[in-house]
């Protein structure tokens, strides 16, 4: 049904713009030798095809009812920087959606493939500008030392984050000349291996390649404009949800001894974007009101099957080692009486197999320099630590811990609380 639906032009069209990287329904790598099955889900005139592994899906065509929402939180993103002619314009050329590709009716009844549709509305133009346009409002970068993050926003939130790619120095250097970096989207290269430049042109000249300016800014003003959209909200989980982790989190603490009213009401104002009352515990109740907080945000963190899913887990960062064994005494012990849900204390070298599982637990537990050495680990360990290099949902900065350069990796996790 799917060949006779979209027909040979556009199925040619996804053979060379999707790429097997990781499964859409586990998220575990697609492999070199199995074909991938494609998927395609339809509501009314938008439709999403995407890559699975044959085992997971089917290759099929689906239809919803219209409004249904269709997450893809397992897709992969490539990026790089280049020095583009005439003049050296510093470029960010991204790949955004290796794994997925959003398709449309077209105006003859067929569809099309539409993936940089979403970009073009935000401001991005498919033509190379002749003179120097403005800046596109919905992109901002960061250029931090030899690396560079680009966020891109609609409303009022962050839709694409691809942050700490390599940039040259000559590209750095006619970047900060410049105050802007061009943004360049597109499915049609493979951007995590070198490609020849002429091939990013020819994408250019045939309006394949979205682009847009975005004006770079200050690691710390850009800090500062996210710490609002990191902050927790009562929108993140609907009420019986927080209800019933609370409830199943109270009973692995004590049964007999229940947290105490005003420790509940931290944790519930934390969920709600208030962390002044959870700062304003000590001992054991704060422990409690954290660990309230860190099961609830680690539900989803792994599918039915206890395979991790990229971009969720908790973590929580302490000022030292003391602390650190403080909160993995207190969590550890309560969470072995489930096997729904795991906690780890970082300390083993990140690449190595102890450090690799401990930082895939659903509530990791280590210090600043602890996190930011792993991060930095899997930043570039290539595809085999693809799941640890997207970990993080939630980080629960303990008071102190906010050590020199914190800055650098919590402004990546998409809720983080100072508590």
């Amino acid at each position: 049904m799917t060949k006779g639906s979209l027909g040979p032009a556009v199925i040619a069209e996804l053979k060379a713009q999707l790429w097997p990287v990781d499964c859409q329904s586990c998220g575990r790598p697609l492999g070199r030798w199995t074909a991938a099955a494609l998927e395609v889900e339809a509501q009314d005139a938008v439709a999403a095809a995407a890559l699975h592994h044959p085992r997971c899906r089917r290759p099929a065509w689906q239809d919803h009812p219209p409004g249904t929402s269709a997450r893809r939180p397992l897709l992969s993103w490539r990026a790089g920087c280049a020095l583009l002619p005439p003049g050296g314009v510093p470029t960010f050329v991204v790949n955004p959606s290796y794994e997925c590709a959003l398709l449309r009716r077209a105006r003859d009844g067929g569809w099309r493939v539409a993936t940089l549709d979403p970009f073009v509305s935000l401001g991005l133009a498919l033509d190379f500008p002749s003179r120097r346009p403005p800046a596109v409002p919905a992109l901002s970068a960061v250029l931090d030392g030899d690396r560079i993050s680009v966020d891109v926003r609609h409303g009022g939130g962050v839709v694409h984050a691809w942050h700490d790619v390599p940039i040259a120095a000559d590209v750095a250097a006619a970047a900060r000349q410049s105050g802007e970096v061009l943004v360049a989207v597109t499915t049609l290269l493979d951007v995590s291996r070198p490609f020849p430049l002429d091939a990013l042109l020819t994408l250019l000249g045939g309006r394949r390649v979205a682009l847009g300016p975005a004006r770079l800014s200050s690691p710390r003003s850009s800090l500062r404009s996210s710490r609002t959209a990191q902050v927790l909200t009562a929108e993140d989980f609907s009420a019986d949800v927080r209800r019933s982790s609370f409830a199943l989190a109270y009973g692995l603490i004590s049964v007999s001894r229940p947290p105490q009213e005003a420790v509940v009401a931290a944790a519930l104002a934390l969920c709600e974007g208030d962390e002044r009352p959870v700062r304003g515990l000590r001992g054991q109740a704060k422990l409690t009101a954290l660990f309230l907080v860190s099961h609830l945000y680690a539900l989803g963190s792994r599918d039915a099957g206890h395979a991790v899913h990229r971009g969720a887990g908790v973590h929580v960062i302490v000022p030292d080692v003391h602390r650190a064994k403080e909160y993995a005494d207190f969590f550890a012990p309560l969470l072995e009486r489930t096997r729904a849900m795991t906690v780890a204390r970082l300390g083993a070298e990140p690449l190595s197999p102890e450090g690799g599982e401990a930082y895939l637990a659903d509530i990791v537990i280590g210090t600043a320099e602890e996190f930011a050495a792993a991060r930095a680990a899997y930043r570039d360990a290539g595809p085999d630590f693809a799941p640890h290099a997207a970990r993080g949902h939630l980080a629960l900065l303990v008071e102190g811990a906010a050590a020199p350069g914190a800055e650098a990796f919590t402004r990546d996790y998409p809720r983080l609380a100072r508590v």
